[in-house]
């Protein structure tokens, strides 16, 4: 009998479960479909927003050193002596000596010899072009036999375009070594913003710097 009651639950509840409507079934199987098709969408949609960033980051070069600036800043130089329009001229700092002398026009008796034609041009500098034979005064000397462009108007020696040779020649108590070493400093630390700048260069103190005071300059 126990066996029997057994049974018959178990052919009930089987006859419970056929009996519910296949309707149902099918509503829920298309949820389900629903759902998953839902999902899978939306992981590519999120995948898709992802990529864009990292292919940014991919593509995106390296920020280099803008060195336009440095090519698109501007200089004046005044350019005199044998030219004919001598005057203040606007160029590049990547300019050259022989870009300025050329825009003042250079005259046919100019001698450019030792001008010191393809140096780049410095703010405020004075570029003399001297004529054929001419001696250009130099602290109570002749000439510069090297590079006239390094002497300004007032017949001082610009440390920060002399040549160690200039150097030697044209101040007192400077010798081949000392110059030398004025040159390498300039070159290694940049130029002297101020005279008194050349006693950083070892072997120049107070005493030496007193000699060559009145015959030097920046500019």
């Amino acid at each position: 009998m126990e066996e029997y009651d057994r049974n018959w639950r178990i052919y009930t509840a089987v006859m419970l479960v056929m009996s519910v409507d296949k309707r149902y079934i099918a509503v829920a199987i298309i949820l389900l479909l629903i759902t998953f098709g839902a999902g899978v969408k939306y992981g590519s949609w999120n995948q898709q927003q992802a990529e864009p960033d990292e292919i940014m980051l991919e593509e995106t070069p390296p920020i280099a050193e803008d060195f336009s600036a440095k090519e698109n800043e501007e200089v004046q130089v005044y350019v005199t002596g044998i030219v004919e329009r001598p005057g203040v001229y606007r160029l590049t700092a990547e300019s050259r000596i022989n870009e300025a002398i050329a825009m003042a026009g250079p005259l046919p008796e100019a001698d450019l010899t030792y001008v010191d034609m393809a140096r780049k041009v410095q703010d405020e500098e004075t570029i003399i072009v001297p004529a054929k034979g001419e001696e250009i005064p130099v602290m109570g000397s002749s000439i510069n036999p090297v590079s006239v462009s390094a002497v300004n108007s007032h017949g001082k020696l610009n440390i920060n375009k002399a040549t160690a040779n200039e150097l030697d020649e044209q101040l007192t108590g400077i010798g081949p070594a000392l110059a030398q070493r004025i040159v390498d400093y300039r070159n290694e630390n940049g130029p002297f913003k101020q005279i008194e700048d050349i006693k950083n260069v070892s072997g120049i103190g107070d005493k030496r710097f007193a000699d060559i005071e009145a015959d030097i300059t920046v500019r």
